[in-house]
């Protein structure tokens, strides 16, 4: 089968934890041919995790006596680096044509590591007692890095991405149920969900926050000590603003903010009962059900396989 008969899924912080069991998901649970594509900063990480990926499909395929038509490629993808991402965008042009992305899961992301080695760069959802002091420390340093490395990193890559998005194409953003509207006070809310929100307002507002943590003055303007829900929250408010403002595109596109859940991984460990392929479950499953189930709820928030309030 060619690649133009596939579909192309691409999973960012594709090597462990959330990111990978979606890669697995995705992998053995489309219907149609599809090629997903794990990304991952470090090459020898992200190789490693396709290596681990790959065997498991043969063993699988082999037991199962079934071929899916599914291919896993790898190919290093560091979304904090915009020089990155054009070249991965330029490589799937090459391989897939202009148009050549029909699933852009947004997964990769992280903690800042703290000094008594509480924390780790890693997908997470809360709140044990641990992962609660690491998403609430709330210092000009980690609120810039946090907002930098949840936030404007998977806006980035969407906006990059989004001009080589297929018709009814989705993109998906990981979340955490930490970045409800009810942490923020004041105007904040009303704001955040408005429909006159730009992407540009939306910037003025997670630089607002680490300006103010700076200052000493963010609860003055309704923001959280939160800058890991901050910058989730961001997402969110992304998800709905593009589907609100391409509704008119005949390419259709769907968007989402999923959270996962409560999930086992490296920043959250023992107290976590969700393991991640149990956090893979809605992100997949927004990326593959049919459209029509979701149109209704494009630029909502979902958790549990249902959509949300936020």
């Amino acid at each position: 089968m060619s690649d133009e008969d596939c579909l192309v899924g691409v999973v960012t912080g594709g090597n462990r934890g959330i990111g990978k069991a979606i890669v697995r998901q995705l992998l053995f649970q489309s219907e149609k041919p599809m090629i997903v594509y794990l990304t991952a900063r470090n090459v020898d990480r992200g190789q490693q995790a396709f290596d681990e990926l790959k065997r498991e499909q043969l063993r699988r395929e082999s037991e199962e006596s079934v071929i899916r038509g599914n291919e896993l490629r790898f190919h290093q993808l560091d979304v904090g680096d915009v020089t990155s991402i054009q070249v991965f965008i330029d490589y799937l042009t090459l391989m897939h044509g202009d148009q050549s992305i029909d699933v852009l899961i947004n997964n990769a992301g992280g903690v800042v590591r703290r000094p008594n080695g509480g924390s780790s760069s890693s997908r997470s959802q809360h709140s044990s007692p641990e992962a609660d002091s690491i998403v609430r420390t709330c210092d000009a340093d980690t609120a810039y890095r946090l907002i930098h490395m949840n936030y404007y990193t998977a806006v980035s890559m969407t906006t990059m991405a989004l001009p080589h998005m297929r018709a009814h194409g989705r993109v998906v953003f990981l979340v955490t149920a930490l970045a409800h509207l009810g942490i923020f006070s004041g105007d904040l809310p009303r704001v955040l969900t408005s429909d006159d929100l730009t992407l540009a307002g939306l910037n003025i507002i997670e630089n607002g926050f680490i300006s103010s943590v700076g200052k000493g003055t963010y609860a003055n303007y309704g923001f959280p000590p939160m800058p890991f829900a901050v910058a989730k929250a961001g997402l969110i408010a992304f998800a709905r603003l593009l589907a609100r403002s391409m509704s008119n595109d005949k390419r259709q596109l769907m968007f989402a903010a999923v959270c996962p859940g409560y999930v086992h991984t490296d920043m959250t460990g023992p107290y976590a009962p969700l393991t991640p392929d149990e956090g893979a479950e809605t992100p997949v499953y927004v990326a593959l059900t049919d459209s029509k189930r979701l149109v209704r709820h494009n630029g909502g928030l979902w958790k549990r396989l249902k959509p949300m309030k936020w």
